[in-house]
C-alpha cells in the first residue's frame, strides 16, 4: 500500500505546481477567495499563502527575525493518509474556510503558527482567534491548485515544498533560524493553552 503514495507524481506535476503556487499575480485575498464560492476549490489540491509588507513586518517583529513579503507557507488538502491508505474527504475549500480562516488554532497548523507569531509581536501570550482572522484578511493572499489524485498528493506536496522552501513550514523541512524560533513560540502557546484549560 505504501507504494501507492508515489503514484502519478511526475517531474512535470511538480514543476507545474511550483510555478503556479509561486505566481503572485493569481493570488487572491481571503475575501476574493470567499466571493468566488465553493465550487472552484471543492477538490483536493495544494495551496500557498502570501503575506504583504505590513504583515511581514508583524511576523518579523514576532519572530525577531526577518520575514520577507511574499510566499510564507504551503500545504495540501485531501491527501490519502499513508501507510493506512485511509481516504480523506477534505478539500481546498474546507481546509481554507473551516481550518485556516475560521475555527480554532488547535485544528490548524497554519493558524497556530501565525497565532503564535502575532501574539508574540503584540506582547501577549494567548492567541486571539477573532483578531487573528482579521489579521489574515488584512495581510494575506492565497493561491490554490486543484490536484485530483489524492493517493499521490502527499508525495507531490513534499516535492513541491522542497522546491519552494516556505519559511513558516516545519514538517519535512530543513532547520533554519526562523523554524527553530517558530517551534519555540508554538510550544509556548501550546503550554499556555494547556495551562488555561486546566
Amino acid at each position: 500500500m505504501t507504494g501507492r503514495s508515489d503514484a502519478n507524481v511526475s517531474d512535470n506535476d511538480v514543476a507545474r505546481c511550483v510555478q503556479a503556487l509561486s505566481d503572485a499575480a493569481v493570488a487572491l485575498s481571503p475575501r476574493e477567495f470567499i466571493d468566488r464560492g465553493r465550487v472552484p476549490c471543492d477538490r483536493p489540491g495544494l495551496y500557498s499563502w502570501w503575506v504583504d509588507k505590513e504583515g511581514a513586518e508583524d511576523l518579523s517583529r514576532g519572530l525577531a527575525l526577518e520575514v520577507k513579503p511574499g510566499l510564507i507557507y504551503a500545504g495540501l488538502a485531501g491527501a490519502t493518509r499513508w501507510p493506512s491508505g485511509q481516504r480523506s474527504n477534505n478539500t481546498l475549500w474546507l481546509r481554507i474556510m473551516t481550518m485556516h480562516l475560521g475555527g480554532n488554532h488547535e485544528f490548524s497548523t497554519f493558524r497556530r503558527t501565525l497565532g503564535a507569531i502575532v501574539a508574540q509581536a503584540n506582547g501577549v501570550t494567548q492567541i486571539d482567534e477573532d483578531g487573528l482572522t482579521r489579521w489574515m484578511h488584512s495581510h494575506l493572499r492565497l493561491v490554490t491548485i486543484p490536484f485530483d489524485d489524492r493517493d499521490s498528493l502527499g508525495r507531490l506536496e513534499r516535492d513541491v515544498l522542497a522546491e519552494l522552501d516556505p519559511p513558516l513550514n516545519l514538517q519535512h523541512m530543513n532547520p533554519t533560524a526562523i523554524r527553530r524560533r517558530l517551534k519555540q513560540l508554538r510550544r509556548a502557546i501550546t503550554i499556555q493553552s494547556t495551562a488555561v484549560e486546566s
